[in-house]
């Protein structure tokens, strides 16, 4: 349905893509397929036009619907925004930098007076849901100004938000909502006709009834926005097969419907009664077939439709992805970010693997409480860190009582899921955090250790190294001479550096490596990392024929030395 809607509309479309549905429509030379790992969003820096002190006030109600914060933790967000923005003086003067998610994060870790008040529960509960969000978020949020959104509201876009936690893909659909809104109204872009299109499957992630219906949070702005944008030029395509987990605003500011078929009739009621069918036009209705739908335009008769097959090869993988999107993604500008002195300096995950997981600090519900699938889940994920979550699965006696079990720790802060690339295709892990090291340490009585350093996925990287050349018959160790892997081979020594950014440091670690090893290899993330890297040792003067670069999905057993 989406795929031929898109073929026959005539303005620019975003699509907030949550399962790699749509970069198979990469053929067409101007659609951008954008992943989240290659993109650059500040959500702290409001549309042009928007003044800080209003933009404060939207972030705020965005984070707190995407993230579920009740009316004083969101008091409190906004409060912390207000108190960042004075201290960057952008109240005074509107001008860059603007500070980023993890600077407000900094500001809030050092907000040690709120213990000495009520609103500490507050503090807590933001400040769990920010540095969740940080972490899993990798270097989205690590810039002081992201992609020019209004340039990108000229042309067809794929946001691919799939290996993300649900939080962030939440959040980053409604910042992105509310920041097209903002920059309508500001510009006074009113009564043009449509001028630009949001496509979302899965609309009851944006738009839940259930938080509808939460009193205690009040209407979700998200629902105001809704009502809105019509005016401003704005459509919107929603589409679930769950219809009756849609909020009622969306239904009911819905100009056209789509009925398709549907087999649960619960679900298949709520679209019927939102059509006002009659008793005979529901019985005709349920026996919709593949290709077929009933439409209704406003308040008009609704009517039978054919749908034409759209035919669509699913094939295109990250590869061959990165080889037809790479100039697009170069084109792509972002300013890095600028700190304001006296923050403390936090590092995006991704950019920089020294980063470990922060503690996420615990909701003020008490102590933890897991089941007993959980407790085992964790203590296999203790005892196998690298191990895949379908392996893991097979633990139980279903994959439904096996994802229950890992959705639980993930829910309570105890793992983060992370998603690692191989030649094998994806796999997902799962890192501990401090609260799931001290839960597994303190109430199972386990002993956690660390096979490498920093995240689970350079720890994961540098045991797949070791065992590489392990296998070809070579002495292989970890953090041995400092160096990720120290490889010994008789007459002569090899080291590798796992990079998972392109970090400066990586640099400094070449330089001290070539001063006592035989060769340096550093294994990197992606092409992006290795040119980086590469750039970076120009700049030093460090070029040597003894350093040699791999990419990880590259590394195999055939291009190590042979004995």
């Amino acid at each position: 349905m989406f795929y031929n809607l898109y073929r026959s509309i005539g303005v620019p479309v975003w699509f907030f893509d949550l399962k790699q549905d749509y970069r198979h429509l990469a053929s067409r030379d101007d659609l951008l397929v954008l992943p989240w790992s290659k993109l650059r969003l500040n959500p702290l820096r409001p549309p042009n036009g928007v003044s800080p002190r209003r933009w404060a006030q939207v972030f705020s109600e965005m984070f707190g619907h995407s993230t579920a914060l009740l009316s004083g933790s969101k008091n409190y967000l906004l409060k912390s925004v207000i108190k960042l923005y004075r201290a960057y003086n952008l109240f005074e003067e509107v001008s860059e930098p603007f500070p980023s998610l993890f600077e407000l994060q900094a500001l809030i870790e050092a907000d040690s007076m709120s213990y000495m008040r009520k609103s500490s529960n507050y503090r807590d509960t933001v400040l769990n849901r920010l540095e969740a969000m940080n972490l899993t978020a990798g270097t989205i949020f690590d810039c002081s100004r992201g992609h020019d959104l209004e340039k990108l509201l000229k042309r067809d876009v794929v946001f691919e938000f799939d290996g993300l936690s649900r939080d962030v893909q939440n959040f980053l659909m409604e910042i992105l909502f509310a920041y097209v809104f903002e920059f309508r109204l500001a510009q006074n872009q009113r009564d043009s006709g449509l001028r630009h299109l949001f496509f979302l499957d899965e609309g009851k992630r944006v738009f839940s009834v259930y938080k509808e219906r939460q009193n205690a949070s009040g209407l979700p702005e998200i629902d105001e926005l809704t009502a809105k944008m019509r005016e401003f030029g704005e459509g919107l395509v929603v589409g679930d097969q769950e219809p009756g987990k849609l909020t009622d605003s969306i239904k009911a500011n819905t100009y056209t419907k789509v009925l398709l078929p549907l087999g649960d009739r619960k679900q298949f009621d709520e679209v019927a009664d939102s059509l006002n069918l009659s008793e005979r036009q529901r019985e005709f209705a349920q026996g919709l077939g593949t290709g077929e739908a009933v439409v209704q335009v406003g308040n008009g008769t609704p009517v039978p439709v054919s749908l034409d097959d759209y035919s669509l090869e699913k094939q295109v993988s990250d590869e061959d992805l990165e080889r037809r999107q790479a100039e697009n993604w170069t084109s792509l500008s972002y300013e890095s970010r600028s700190l304001t002195p006296g923050f403390k300096s936090l590092v995006a995950p991704g950019r920089s693997d020294e980063v470990e997981s922060p503690e996420i600090v615990e909701d003020p519900q008490g102590e933890l409480d897991l089941s007993s699938d959980a407790d085992q889940f964790l203590k296999d994920v203790v005892e196998n860190p690298f191990r895949g979550l379908t392996e893991r699965y097979s633990d139980f006696p279903s994959s439904y009582k096996g994802n229950k079990a890992k959705n639980e720790l993930v829910d309570n802060g105890v793992v983060v899921e992370r998603k690692v690339h191989t030649e094998k295709g994806k796999r997902k892990l799962l890192q501990l955090t401090d609260k799931g090291r001290e839960y597994a340490e303190t109430e199972l009585e386990l002993e956690v250790k660390h096979r490498g350093r920093g995240g689970v996925i350079h720890r994961y990287w540098q045991n797949q190294i070791k065992d590489l050349f392990e296998e070809a018959d070579w002495s292989a160790f970890l953090e041995k001479f400092d160096a990720d892997v120290y490889v010994n081979m008789g007459n002569t020594e090899l080291v590798v550096e796992v990079a998972m950014g392109d970090n400066p440091r990586e640099i400094k670690h070449v330089e001290e490596h070539l001063e006592r090893f035989d060769t340096v290899w550093i294994a990197c993330r992606n092409q992006e990392v290795r040119e980086g890297l590469r750039q970076r040792l120009a700049e030093n003067s460090l070029e040597d024929d003894r350093v040699v670069f791999r990419l990880f999905r590259e590394f195999s057993k055939e291009q190590l030395p042979s004995t």
